[in-house]
């Protein structure tokens, strides 16, 4: 079985690649993705995404950030995983690299009276106004309900693993991969640390197959104090999820001095970094700001969203919409409007300069 990388190895593996500055991906067109994976709407809305994938060739995007759905795997299996395979594809075709997410803590509340997976069909219906797309939603700032996982259930879990072992060992050598995302947020939904076991067998799962890829789950939640005074730490969820990483990855949507103080702190790991969620414009997590000091420390990067669409994430997350004294008024994700424009041309020029640093190979570290 093959072990976590020593931190020479992560920096090997850093070190061969190209700088990443990509985006967190869901095509326009979809709620969430999920009719690029369905067989009966695939087609229409891969003319969408490839005329998303010229947008991003066209500032210097290199990779994408994005899940594959366990409910479609679960009835297609082989052919879902023969759709991302040619999807990651047509993506390396345009010099863009994938970082699959395979689990995810950010759900929804409660679990549902139903818990067969559901095979989609036909465009999805989302709530408008809502970050999200969803009235009920992680972003709402709810503090009594427990967001629920397949994992939780005991008869599920060995499919979960199927399901890990199935994706990863088809895509265990492919150069389209950058990187293994195992576990999105872990203790997110007020789960705090009810996935540890679950992340823990996650990474042991990974690790048998093998992977040329580093294998990772990302931190996102800090203490006040977390890089400002000694001691400060994560709770053991992400505490976990950094001591099996072999890369550090995290989320990080504060403003900017926040950015470097966490930042600073996580360092210390003396680990490749890579940030996979930021850019939050509501609270001052901005391009201009966080972008340039990104590839000045050599920590790559996947800002959320490309082009707003149906599930709104240019939207403020729905618990910020009650502090009136934010600026309510910027979008909070995404770079370009429906019609591919974009919502700020300087955000953009900024963005295509720093491809351009990396196409003349200039990058720290």
């Amino acid at each position: 079985m093959r072990r976590r990388w020593t931190k020479e190895e992560a920096w090997a593996w850093y070190r061969a690649g190209a700088w990443v500055m990509g985006v967190n991906y869901v095509p326009s067109i979809t709620f969430h993705g999920a009719e690029m994976w369905q067989p009966d709407t695939h087609d229409e809305v891969m003319v969408s995404v490839r005329k998303e994938l010229e947008l991003m060739r066209g500032i210097g995007i290199n990779g994408v950030r994005m899940g594959i759905p366990f409910d479609l795997w679960y009835y297609e299996r082989d052919v879902l995983l023969d759709r991302a395979e040619a999807l990651y594809d047509e993506f390396a075709a345009y010099g863009i690299g994938v970082m699959p997410v395979l689990f995810n803590d950010c759900v929804g509340f409660g679990k549902p009276a139903d818990i067969t997976p559901q095979f989609g069909r036909g465009w999805r219906t989302y709530d408008i106004g809502h970050h999200g797309g969803a009235k009920d939603n992680p972003f709402t700032g709810e503090t009594e309900r427990t967001g629920w996982i397949y994992w939780d259930e005991p008869d599920w879990r060995p499919v979960m693993e199927e399901f890990l072992l199935a994706v990863i060992g088809r895509f265990r050598t492919s150069p389209n991969v950058i990187a293994w995302d195992l576990w999105n947020e872990p203790g997110n939904s007020n789960r705090f640390g009810m996935s540890i076991p679950y992340l823990k067998r996650s990474f042991e799962l990974a690790r048998s197959l093998d992977p040329v890829q580093p294998l990772t789950a990302g931190v996102w939640r800090y203490p006040d104090d977390y890089g400002a005074a000694d001691g400060a730490d994560v709770d053991p969820v992400q505490r976990l999820a950094l001591d099996e990483s072999d890369i550090v990855t995290f989320h990080q949507y504060d403003n900017f001095d926040r950015v470097k103080r966490v930042v600073g702190k996580l360092k210390e790991e003396g680990r490749p970094m890579m940030c996979t969620e930021w850019l939050n414009r509501v609270q001052d997590n901005l391009i201009a700001d966080v972008l340039p000091y990104f590839h000045d420390e050599g920590i790559g990067s996947f800002s959320w969203g490309l082009v707003a669409g149906k599930s709104q994430h240019f939207l403020p997350w729905d618990e910020l919409w009650q502090k009136r004294e934010l600026p309510l008024w910027r979008w909070q994700h995404d770079l370009f409007d429906v019609f591919h424009t974009p919502y700020d041309r300087a955000e953009i020029e900024l963005i295509r300069s720093y491809a351009k640093k990396r196409a003349d190979g200039h990058r720290e570290r």
